[in-house]
This record gives C-alpha cells, structure tokens and sequence, in this order.
C-alpha cells in the first residue's frame, strides 16, 4: 500500500468531468445545471489535465470554452455515435460519454485519471458501476478560486506560480488516506496527516488572497479505494479547521478565510466507476453551490 501511494503522489493529476449535471427524465434528460466560469476555473486550478468530453449528438458548451481550450486549460474530445438515435438511446448516449473516455484514460498510469462530477454520489450508467468499499474525504468550503474580472491565463500563471501548495494539498490528502486505514478511529484528528492537510489549506487561502481581490470556496470530496474487505462502516471524523487550532499539532495562527472549513473522513460501501478499480482514488465529487464570497 505505501509503494501505491508514494508512486502516484509524484503523478500529474486528470479529471474525466461532465459538462455539468444530467439527470434522466422519463423521455429524454434534462441539464439541471451546467458548469459555470467560476466551475471550471476551479478545474483548471486544481489539476494539471482537466477532460470535459462531448459528442456528436448533443454538444453542451461550456462558458468561454474556446479561450480555455486555447489555454491549454482543458480538453474536450468528442465521442462519436453513428447510426440513427432518439428518447432513452440518446440519453444514454449523452450518459455514457465521461465513462467512455474515462475508460481509455484510467489505462495511462503517467497521469492520476479520476472522474469528477458535480454531485453528492456518483452517477454513471449501471455498465460502469461496481460496489466497493471506500473511504471518503469531504473537503467543506475549503478551496479557495479566483473568481471576477480575470481571464483563464491570470489563473494558470498564478498555478504556475504557486505550483508547490497546489501539489501539496493533493499529496496530504493521500496521507490522511493512508493514516485513517493505519488508525480507523476519532484519533486520526491528533494525527499530522490532518495538520498537514490543514496547513495546505491555509496556505492556498492565503496565496489566493494575496493574489486576488475576489475568491469562491469550493468543497471537494476524495473517493479512494479501501482494496480490502470492509474495516468498518461510519464516520471517522468530522471537525471544523477551526476547532484543529486548539490542537499541539497544529501552531496557533490567523486562520482568516478558513475558520468555517470543515474536514470529514468516513468509510462506507457506494457504487464506483469499475474500470478505476485497481486505482488509489475512484472519483472526486463537488457540490454545485459554493459557501463564501471574499472580497
């Protein structure tokens, strides 16, 4: 399990995402929400590959696509479908895009591919689902995203430049991953996986504020792969960043943006994507509304 983790800590991180949010409607589907600007910055900002792809059937554009394409910032590939499709068949063709591409990607082990979507759970067609156990790492208003009169090249330059919190955070939320199977209990909080997860949140917070006039919070949560039979069920922890302040881990600093934050770890059985089932994270999920607007 270690050799898993410190291999892929070192990789460039990929997400496979939707456009944005499609639930299926008795004839048809319906777009509930599709990605907005200050969405997709957030893709761009946390991850080195972002892929969004599309299809020949029913193209969803996405706000200043072109400029982000053009940037190098995402990718879309389409998904060609021939013959003759209509009702359920070009729903589920518009269902099956992000699994089809996400199949093929989750092969390159030169990049961390793992699906997003702007969801609680997991929705994928019932080919591409498998039960699994996992642990969960839900990240609450805790990523902060430039939002306001800026362009896609003001946020990867200020990536570029702070490349080292960016990685940081991802590679502490692989270390709080492996601490919770080492230590499946409410001690975890006194553990220094969590107070590097947390100081990685602080610094992110406070590099946006001193790079930007106006940011967002955005959650994140972490599906990873337990590979091994359940080791229990439930919530490990659930605390404010705040409430870790008062920890000896954790030294006594202006936490400013981040004194709403919250982390939890759980452990749970949930539907994943079956062809990352070898793969140290199966998805990441978002919630569509974010908390917090600083100026």
């Amino acid at each position: 399990m270690d050799s898993k983790i410190k291999r892929e800590k070192y990789l460039k991180r990929g997400i496979i995402a939707t456009p944005g949010i499609i639930n299926r409607l008795p004839k048809g589907f319906q777009m509930a929400g599709s990605l907005s600007l200050d969405e997709m910055r957030y893709y761009a900002l946390y991850w080195d590959n972002v892929v969004i792809p599309t299809n020949n059937l029913v193209h969803m554009g996405l706000p200043q696509e072109e400029a982000f394409i053009s940037a190098g910032a995402i990718e879309r590939p389409n998904v060609a479908f021939n013959g003759s499709y209509e009702g359920d068949q070009v729903t589920n063709a518009v269902l099956s895009c992000q699994g089809i591409v996400a199949k093929e990607l989750v092969k390159d082990k030169k990049i961390d591919w793992v699906i997003q979507q702007f969801n609680d759970e997991l929705i994928i067609l019932d080919n591409y689902i498998e039960e699994r156990n996992t642990l969960r790492i839900d990240l609450a208003s805790c990523l902060p995203v430039p939002t306001g009169e800026i362009n896609i090249h003001d946020i990867l330059n200020f990536k570029e430049l702070r490349k080292t919190e960016f990685i940081a955070l991802h590679e502490y939320l692989d270390e709080v991953y492996q601490q919770a199977l080492l230590f499946p209990d409410q001690t975890l909080a006194s553990k220094k996986a969590i107070s590097n997860l947390t100081r990685a949140i602080e610094d992110l917070d406070k590099v946006t504020q001193e790079g930007f006039k106006e940011y967002m919070k955005h959650n994140l949560s972490t599906v990873f792969n337990l590979y091994k039979d359940k080791i229990g069920e439930g919530v490990i922890m659930d605390l404010t960043v705040a409430a870790l302040m008062g920890s000896p881990i954790v030294p006594a600093v202006t936490i400013g943006g981040i004194v709403s934050a919250t982390i939890k770890v759980s452990m749970n059985s949930t539907q994943t994507f079956r062809p990352a089932d070898k793969n140290l994270k199966l998805a990441y999920l978002s919630k569509a509304k974010k908390n917090g607007l600083y100026k």
